[in-house]
């Protein structure tokens, strides 16, 4: 959107999740004198993007709106086949170059894939003045001030993790801002909209310790203090840029942890070591720095003792807070092709995702009741793994073996 406004085009936002509205159906486009219409698309919400493409469509078919639909997102790149015919302009990857050949009549493919930006400083910042006008949640749950910006510096991953569909997306080529880009934007969300902190939301913030160790030194020199909290990986933190990070203003640390079970860490090909995880926690835990830890069950092949060693660590390591994602598997990433060549799913949405079994009974209990009822359970309930009663016939079965002889620290676990 910044791209298009710096090329001079008129740009209306309108973000239908955060505030559902039938604006296609009260005369927006007509109104606005709307010549195109761009929608991001992921997989997640892809449905609510089908209602607003047929709504779009109607007002075509009628006469009543005669301009183009384009659709981006990571949608385009793992399911192109389940977007309407009638949509003008396809826009896989990065569409900051692309959108602009197509609103300047350069570029009249249907099906295009954006060009790479090789330098992601050259791009303006983002259009603050509109997103700082609605109401986001602009909180962090570790940080303790209210105005909470959202940032995204780097595009691409390097790794393979299996589970994972972002290579399709942004390539394995990573992209990065500079320190001195960042702190720029930063300075200037700080002054202009009081912002009071930044979580910096992307796959691996800390994948250059080069950039990492320039950025806090930045905020050193310069003697800016405002918090802030990042994602990244284990094997991307070292106790010295941990404690760095620490003084320069990190309060916390998002950490793609997985599984607390070696076999399983190498079935997701996350490359790393059960004692990389417990390092890295272990350095943020010292530097006062809090953890959460993103977990993964379900993954096909895990068995409950996989389980209980995630359980396990956790409760050992003791991170700030964690939680537990139940695998299901998302179009064009390495194990989605392996469920649907080995039939290891048990139920296939319209959207493309596969389940595996037991998908309900797992999120009843992680997420919640009734949290899992858009599934159809007729597909499934049959072959469910309800992992509450295995966790009571374990432990009751270990208390009976072992009796007295449980110490009672493991007792308390067994309980």
């Amino acid at each position: 959107m910044a791209v298009t406004q710096k090329a001079g085009h008129q740009v209306f936002f309108i973000d239908n999740y955060l505030r559902p509205n039938d604006f296609i159906q009260k005369g927006f486009l007509q109104d606005k004198q709307i010549d195109y219409v761009g929608i991001y698309a992921n997989t997640i919400c892809y449905r609510d993007s089908l209602r607003m493409f047929d709504k779009i469509q109607e007002l075509r078919d009628s006469g009543i709106w005669t301009g183009k639909i384009m659709v981006g997102g990571p949608h385009t790149s793992v399911a192109l086949e389940t977007i309407p015919d009638f949509v003008d302009h396809i826009i896989q990857g990065e569409g900051e170059h692309t959108i602009l050949d197509i609103l300047d009549g350069k570029e009249t493919e249907r099906v295009l894939k954006g060009r790479r930006v090789e330098d992601l400083d050259m791009l303006p910042f983002q259009p603050w003045h509109i997103f700082a006008s609605l109401p986001y949640d602009n909180t962090c749950p570790w940080i303790e001030q209210g105005s909470i910006f959202t940032m995204n510096t780097s595009r691409g991953c390097p790794f393979g993790c299996s589970f994972c569909s972002v290579g399709s997306v942004w390539g394995k080529q990573y992209v990065a801002q500079s320190a001195e880009r960042i702190l720029s934007e930063m300075e200037y969300l700080v002054c202009d909209f009081g912002a009071q902190g930044f979580y910096f939301r992307e796959d691996h913030f800390t994948l250059s310790l080069k950039r990492t160790t320039n950025f806090c030194e930045l905020l050193l020199s310069r003697g800016i203090k405002t918090p802030w909290a990042c994602e990244t990986r284990v094997d991307r933190m070292t106790e010295d840029i941990v404690k760095l990070m620490a003084a320069a203003g990190c309060k916390a640390v998002y950490l793609g942890v997985e599984s607390g079970s070696q076999r399983i860490l190498d079935r997701l090909n996350k490359n790393v070591t059960v004692g990389q995880i417990e390092s890295a926690i272990r350095w943020c835990k010292q530097a006062r720095i809090n953890v959460y830890c993103s977990l993964i069950t379900g993954v096909p092949g895990e068995t409950y003792e996989d389980f209980l060693k995630t359980e396990k660590l956790i409760r050992r390591l003791r991170p700030h807070s964690h939680c537990f994602n139940i695998f299901v598997g998302i179009p064009t990433s390495p194990l989605y092709r392996e469920c649907l060549e080995k039939g290891l799913y048990e139920y296939k949405d319209d959207l493309g995702l596969l389940y595996p079994p037991g998908f309900d009974i797992k999120a009843e209990y992680f997420y919640g009741q009734g949290s899992s009822t858009f599934v159809d359970y007729r597909f499934r309930r049959r072959t469910a793994f309800d992992y509450r009663l295995k966790a009571r016939q374990k432990r009751s079965r270990i208390r009976k073996t072992l009796g007295s002889r449980v110490p009672p620290n493991i007792m308390r676990f067994l309980k």
